[in-house]
């Protein structure tokens, strides 16, 4: 049996993303970068089914088949979870969508501390493969800033050219 879970594991059957992880089937996955600062109180990418307010690159930018299983790999990493710095301040993530659109769950990094974060709850504890994270991200054009602030400074210029002043 042991043997059985292990070859189904290796081949991607039994992974974080398809074992209960998610409710229903992966329709399509979108990487997004935002300010969490936009909302007071509120860091996560996905709360009560709607994106935070800070998304910058709004729409997010859709992974490809080939995109999605190197995510896949990624959150498969079978290294043991270094815990991160005491900070927590996410600015990218992807979020899973259904076949009907709608989203189901996400996960979040904070690249500044290497925590990460998932909803619905119940991605393994492990060391997160970002160095493939964030080839995926450059692939997308999702841009990884130094500092919090320079990402509260790229969302007030994106708001300020679509005339969305404060």
């Amino acid at each position: 049996m042991k043997t059985l879970l292990r070859i189904l594991t290796l081949m991607g059957l039994l992974g974080p993303l398809s074992a209960g992880w998610l409710p229903r089937e992966i329709g399509e996955v979108r990487a997004y970068v935002y300010d969490y600062t936009q909302e007071e109180g509120n860091i996560a990418l996905l709360k009560n089914g709607k994106l935070h307010p800070g998304i910058i690159n709004v729409g997010g930018a859709k992974l490809s088949d080939d995109q999605v299983e190197r995510l896949k790999a990624a959150l498969r990493s079978s290294r043991e979870r270094q815990p991160g710095a005491l900070c927590y301040m996410p600015h990218h993530g992807f979020v899973f969508f259904d076949k009907a659109g709608k989203p189901m769950g996400h996960i979040e990094l904070c690249f500044q501390c290497g925590n990460v974060d998932s909803s619905p709850k119940g991605l393994p504890d492990r060391e997160w493969d970002w160095k493939a994270i964030r080839k995926l991200l450059g692939e997308l054009k999702v841009p990884i800033l130094g500092k919090s602030p320079d990402y509260t400074k790229l969302f007030k210029e994106r708001a300020k050219a679509k005339g969305e002043d404060d």
